[in-house]
């Protein structure tokens, strides 16, 4: 719509860019004018995208034929005039042109906090929350008319971190259940598992890893030091937390210390590299011989678009594989920042790369502040591999059954993230599948599609801070799917790409590669036989997976519906 006209000028407003608060947040005051803000501006397509699911849908990964990223960016790319327009806006509104990306469709702009308001007709202002500080805009964004349809989305005028993943407190869950080859073979992985030129990306809002835990690591199971290498992204490095900090935040998991007696500070830092450690040690060995690459970015949601961004558009070899542990409650991201992230995670799956999502860690209700159930984002985009939690009940290193992970954590409820998205439709691929009504009435995606160990009693070990501890929730899972399909690739000498069809089109069949979890709750939906709420269609069976996804079903398969 359009929006007031400023002087002589009629601008238009942007669908979907008003600020989406925080629960609790407080304001502090306008934003300082000469405070220094880049922004991402992201700009129509050349053509649009041709239906995904009838591209890929129900295709063995030997059928696909996926884009290169440089027919993608020559048929979906940005158009040059756009490109014209945008650098004439930023000109007449003493903005810089920081960069240009045109086969990502994105022009980074940096000016002062005035110009920004004025670029774009809104106020900004600074607010406090537990999640930290942050600026929010007032108002909603626009602009000039002329650039109506030409600039889509406008990320970074608000800086509202994305939600943290909750802490795993409890005594003894640093014990690990058992080590990653244990786990490998428990699960299914082949005894020469590799997954030799493929690679594998992990998308981590800010934290880091120190290269010596790495090292023991890896040296602990006899196995040769991977190739890992970390991007940063808008700025951010590779920052680590200090070994004390580590140890201070291993101590409130093991109960030798509280958490009142630890700074929220230094328990969020040390999490921090806790969890993108374990995102490391756990893809690398258990796809052996692939590449990590390690994508460090802001916590927010500018940041979270520019880390997949550049994952599926940098130089050198495009991932097999993205690893993403983290999200929140769709009910708390603007409709903005919604729309673009799927569309990235579209692209990617377009270009053959699998996203591996976890579901979240605190149940069905994950936080909700209507009392109905929410599921988390992007974990319920329909373009991702959306990875829920299973309890594992097991005896010397085989599994003798799984529950829905579902535990008492020092008082908390932690639990497998699940349910129906408010958001996103049913796919066409869970229409044989029962799943339950939206909170509010009518069908939508179901989530998870999948699930693998989350309950930090029964973890696997993993080297932080120099100590040994238990890796913990849905954010584990994540990579062991990355890691699987670095495997599957290798083995398949293709790509698997957008897998998601395929697993529900496969667990209808004869193959039976996904072990059903039929036990346990998220707080609100049941397990149960076929898909549910709480793990989706299983665990992996993953030999018999890369066996099922080898061999085409028979030749009336297309006219199923799936």
């Amino acid at each position: 719509m359009d929006a007031p006209s400023t002087g002589n000028q009629t601008r238009t407003e942007l669908p979907g860019h008003t600020h989406a608060p925080l629960d609790g947040e407080e304001l502090t005051g306008r934003t300082n004018p000469d405070a220094e803000i880049q922004v991402t501006l992201l700009l129509r397509r050349q053509s649009e995208l041709p239906e995904l699911h009838s591209e890929f849908g129900n295709k063995f990964p030997s059928e696909r034929k996926h884009l290169t990223r440089e027919g993608f960016a020559i048929a979906h790319g940005a158009l040059p005039d756009d490109v014209v327009s945008v650098r004439r806006f930023a000109d007449e509104h003493g903005l810089e042109v920081r960069s240009v990306a045109a086969h990502q469709r994105t022009v980074v702009l940096g000016g002062s906090a005035a110009a920004m308001e004025l670029a774009f007709g809104i106020g900004m202002v600074e607010l406090e929350h537990e999640r930290g500080s942050y600026r929010a805009t007032t108002g909603t964004a626009s602009v000039p008319s002329e650039l109506n349809n030409v600039v889509q989305t406008v990320l970074g005028l608000n800086t509202r971190p994305c939600a943290l993943r909750p802490r795993i407190h409890h005594q003894n869950t640093i014990t690990p259940f058992w080590t990653v080859p244990e786990m490998a073979s428990a699960y299914g992985f082949p005894a020469q598992f590799n997954a030799k030129n493929q690679s594998i990306g992990l998308i981590e809002l800010g934290g880091g890893y120190h290269e010596e835990d790495l090292t023991k690591f890896f040296s602990s199971l006899q196995m040769p030091m991977p190739q890992i290498r970390w991007v940063s992204v808008d700025g951010v490095q590779n920052s680590p937390a200090p070994a004390d900090q580590i140890k201070q935040f291993l101590d409130v998991v093991e109960g030798r210390k509280k958490l009142s007696e630890v700074p929220e500070n230094v328990l969020a830092a040390a999490q921090s590299t806790v969890e993108v450690t374990m995102d490391i040690e756990l893809a690398a060995a258990l796809a052996p011989g692939a590449e990590i690459v390690v994508y460090i970015a802001p916590n927010t949601e500018q940041g979270i678009y520019n880390a997949v961004s550049k994952a599926i558009s940098a130089e050198g070899q495009l991932p097999c594989a993205l690893s993403i542990s983290w999200g929140e409650p769709e009910t708390g991201v603007s409709e903005a920042y919604l729309k673009c992230v799927d569309e990235v995670l579209r692209d990617a799956a377009m270009l053959g790369v699998t996203v591996c999502v976890s579901s979240g860690d605190e149940g069905a209700m994950n936080g909700s502040t209507d009392g109905r159930p929410t599921v988390n984002f992007p974990a319920s985009s329909p373009h991702v591999l959306s990875c829920g939690g299973s309890s594992v009940h097991g005896k010397d290193g085989e599994i003798t059954r799984e529950s829905a992970w579902n535990c008492s954590l020092h008082g908390m409820r932690c639990a497998t993230g699940g349910g129906v998205s408010r958001i996103f439709e049913t796919p066409p691929w869970q229409a044989d599948f029962t799943v339950p009504p939206r909170p509010a009435g009518g069908q939508g995606r179901g989530v998870p599609d999948v699930a693998g160990p989350a309950d930090p009693h029964h973890g696997c070990a993993i080297i932080v801070g120099g100590e040994r501890c238990s890796s913990a929730g849905t954010s584990a899972v994540a990579p062991l799917w990355a890691a699987l399909i670095a495997c599957a690739n290798a083995d398949l000498s293709t790509r698997c790409g957008y897998i998601t069809p395929m697993l529900y089109q496969l667990a209808n069949g004869d193959a039976k590669p996904l072990r059903e979890i039929t036990e346990g709750n998220n707080g609100f939906y049941q397990a149960g036989r076929g898909w549910n709420a709480c793990t989706g269609l299983g665990s992996p069976i993953v030999d018999r997976l890369i066996a099922a996804l080898r061999v085409p079903a028979d030749p009336t398969r297309n006219s199923k519906r799936v």
